[in-house]
């Protein structure tokens, strides 16, 4: 694994520019679904829970199955007890805090396609190219939807994300807005003109704002004063990069899903800093390569195969009701060589130290990260796990206390 380490201190201040419109609210009309889950297509999409007891051996324990079809952009997201799942056109809300006993309460239509969907609270916020909804989950087995909304000039929406009570959306006009959702209703507080440079975005201490933390040219040192914002530990918004990377980020964390334009070829950028003294800054970029690393795993633990198969406990959901359902057994031996194809990164997460990493050739991974004083001691970012999932290809992955929660299209369904 190659490391680049480089000492940087940048500040970079962004310019934020106040801006005040006019926008439309409509309240579209929730149903609950149990007849149109009736008359749907089964096994359009698979939910699946994974025991991570012990991170070494991640256990595929409970599949269900979902009667819509999941889009590459529907998430999974894991709220207390609960995980709220939106697949076309529809959120679904599954009670998991029994593995063995995990029920479907409701489901919820929307008139259009959604997608991408955050947590704040009791505020569940999914939107569309065109709107975003608000919707209260403070009763998860009766969400409602308080409001929809929409970009001034019903510009696009390109992605978003929220923190606290503020709603982070940006525009395919090349602006950020910045919504507070008290209350259940979206009010604009601010517009952020983005910089033709800007490469990702970390929240001000005070807010509303936020900073653009900018491309590297060959001026810079490194990296437009990434570290920074690193030793901040104010975190980073999961919005797409400038060059439409995924992003994760936690206090101490940015990693990118590559999109292989690097100059080295890899799955995952990952990036850490810290100080080294008042007059220095230690950056580290970590360039990935999942298939090199996982194959170095199983080569320094004598592994030779892994197992596909189906997980011990299915169910599937119809008429609104999730009942559980027998399936074939039959297992799917991989062997471990130079050919093993885990495809690309698909979804990833942070949680403490472990990075949960999904592929589209339906393989879910745990990575340790360690942070960058600790690896000139010694330690590295090491390949913890890999378990095969059922033959699919996952789209977002969650991660709970005890539990990952996989969102994934059949593979019967991509063909």
């Amino acid at each position: 694994m190659k490391k680049v380490f480089a000492p940087s201190i940048f500040a970079l201040l962004s310019v934020a520019c106040f801006v005040f419109v006019n926008f439309g609210c409509s309240v579209k009309e929730v149903k609950p679904d149990p007849e149109t889950i009736a008359c749907a297509k089964p096994q359009e999409s698979i939910f699946t829970i994974i025991e991570l007891e012990d991170a070494e051996y991640p256990t595929v324990e409970v599949s269900i199955y979902l009667p819509f079809r999941a889009r590459p952009n529907n998430t999974v997201v894991i709220s207390g007890k609960h995980a709220y799942v939106t697949t076309e056109r529809h959120l679904h809300v599954i009670d998991v805090s029994s593995l063995q006993r995990s029920s479907y309460l409701t489901s919820i239509e929307f008139a259009g396609e959604i997608g991408k969907a955050v947590i704040s609270g009791n505020q569940f916020v999914v939107a569309s190219p065109q709107e975003f909804h608000l919707v209260d989950i403070s009763q998860p087995s009766h969400p409602v939807l308080q409001s929809t909304m929409y970009l001034p000039q019903r510009n696009a929406i390109k992605d978003f994300d929220v923190r606290g009570l503020h709603l982070y959306v940006m525009g395919a006009n090349d602006s950020l807005y910045i919504f507070s959702i008290a209350l259940g209703r979206a009010r604009l507080v601010k517009v952020v003109e983005i910089s033709p440079r800007w490469w990702l975005f970390s929240p001000k201490e005070v807010r509303p704002g936020v900073k653009q933390i900018l491309l590297p040219t060959s001026g810079d040192t490194f990296l437009g004063g990434l570290s920074e914002e690193l030793l901040s530990r104010r975190g980073f918004l999961q919005l797409r990069s400038s060059l439409q990377e995924k992003v994760r980020a936690s206090s101490d964390f940015v990693v990118q899903a590559s999109l292989r334009s690097t100059p080295t070829t890899c799955d995952l950028l990952i990036y850490d800093a810290y100080r080294i003294s008042d007059i220095r800054i230690s950056t580290g970029v970590y360039y990935y390569d999942m298939g090199r690393e996982c194959l170095e795993h199983f080569s320094a633990t004598g592994q030779e195969a892994l197992t596909r198969s189906k997980p011990p406990v299915a169910y599937a959901v119809a008429a609104g009701k999730m009942q559980q359902i027998d399936q074939d057994q039959l297992c799917e031996t991989i062997d471990i060589d130079d050919r093993l194809t885990m495809g690309p990164v698909t979804d990833f997460q942070i949680s403490g130290d472990l990075l949960y990493v999904t592929n589209a050739k339906g393989f879910f991974s745990i990575i340790r990260l360690v942070k960058q004083e600790a690896i000139r001691k010694g330690d590295r970012i090491n390949f913890v796990s890999i378990a095969p999932l059922q033959a699919c290809r996952p789209m977002s992955v969650a991660v709970g206390e005890q539990y990952a929660y996989v969102l994934a299209a059949p593979e019967d369904s991509q063909r």
